[in-house]
């Protein structure tokens, strides 16, 4: 299915993205049939990267290969929301695409701390940055206790801790403030970027944020 939606012109690497981290996911789009914005979490992934990387290997030709696996270059495994993806492909992203271009991000990754493993939603081990996708719910007190111990325990073994609420992606001046913070964090500089760039980027978070799509006929 994923290489017969590759050789569509109807799709671009963005959008095999956008596949690809949802089969390699541990969530299903419902398009709000069920479940709470859209989605049904799921136990296992449909997939993976490497399962996609066999098949890709073994077709000696086909129409959008290439584009397959430039998509596929773009997927992590383990995304557990429909917006984790979407904070993933923003920080990802390379800036040609309106992303920030940060490496090695590992979606729901386990750290072992002395008080247990912890799940980091979008960790980059490497930079020990995670980042924590709070939703456009509040949490009720007790899981809101849960997650600053847990935050607690990780800042503890030195690793920082970056919240992301959902108004931090669709707001932009809120955007720009996180997209400081993270480059900051990241030790990358927080350099004014061109026009060019910026749009790129309005772009990139039109097609992923279903409030901001209208954007993308106007970008």
């Amino acid at each position: 299915m994923f290489f017969d939606l590759a050789s569509s012109q109807d799709f671009d690497v963005v959008d095999l993205a956008l596949v690809g981290l949802e089969l390699c996911g541990t969530y299903l789009l419902d398009n709000g049939q069920s479940g709470w914005d859209g989605f049904v979490n799921i136990d296992m992934p449909m997939t993976s990267r490497q399962s996609i990387g066999r098949i890709a290997n073994r077709l000696k030709w086909r129409p959008g290969l290439g584009k397959a696996r430039e998509a596929m270059g773009l997927v992590v495994d383990g995304c557990h929301s429909p917006m984790e993806s979407v904070l993933l492909a923003l920080l990802t992203f390379p800036r040609r695409l309106g992303g920030l271009g940060l490496s090695g991000a590992r979606a729901n990754y386990r750290i072992a701390t002395p008080s247990g493993d912890r799940f980091a939603d979008i960790a980059f081990p490497e930079l020990k940055i995670v980042f924590e996708y709070k939703g456009r719910r509040y949490h009720l007190p007790e899981q809101a206790g849960r997650d600053d111990r847990r935050q607690n325990s990780l800042v503890g073994l030195g690793w920082t801790v970056i919240n992301v609420w959902y108004e931090d992606l669709v707001d932009s001046q809120l955007f720009a403030r996180l997209e400081s913070v993270a480059l900051k964090a990241a030790g990358k500089r927080d350099r004014i970027r061109s026009d060019s760039f910026r749009g790129r980027q309005q772009c990139l978070r039109a097609r992923l944020i279903p409030r901001l799509r209208k954007w993308a006929s106007i970008a």
